[in-house]
């Protein structure tokens, strides 16, 4: 079952229902296998996550949250796509799935990731919408706590 955004089901599909002429339903992106990733979601992950930078994790920090080693990740660094390759080898790994890719991938604050890919990732599916809704609630929270940490607040003495 691989996935892009031409393929994503409505929300009825993503609530459960199947397509016209298969009996089968669709699976949440939860369950979904890594395997379901195909090349162009794929590469487009490299775009964004083979890039080092100071301001957003990378593909070594998604690694070292899907639980590779410091030598493991080294070996990676070796590759001309080392996302691509993290992704060819965590497959294999138990636990390794799309939902758990975008749950890492929110836990990193790779917001621009899931908003990009997380259509062509998630299936569009209920599960991928509450995923969003959760990642700009805690945008606004941390946005406010910023600013009411330094706003003045008078104080009444009635």
């Amino acid at each position: 079952a691989r996935l892009d955004s031409a393929e994503a089901p409505g929300p009825a599909m993503a609530a459960g229902g199947s397509r016209a002429g298969s009996a089968s339903p669709i699976p949440s992106a939860s369950s979904l296998p890594l395997a379901a990733l195909n090349v162009r979601v794929r590469r487009r992950l490299s775009l964004f996550l083979n890039v080092r930078t100071q301001v957003a994790a990378d593909w070594t920090a998604l690694a070292e949250e899907m639980g590779f080693e410091y030598l493991e990740i080294r070996q990676l660094e070796a590759h001309a796509d080392p996302m691509g390759k993290l992704l060819d080898d965590w497959q294999g790994r138990p636990g390794a799935s799309v939902g758990r890719l975008l749950e890492l991938l929110t836990k990193l604050g790779r917001d621009d990731v899931l908003v990009e890919l997380g259509p062509s990732i998630g299936a569009a599916g209920w599960w991928w919408w509450s995923l969003m809704i959760t990642c700009k609630a805690r945008n606004v929270t941390s946005r406010l706590s910023l600013r009411s940490a330094s706003l003045p607040v008078p104080i009444r003495s009635d």
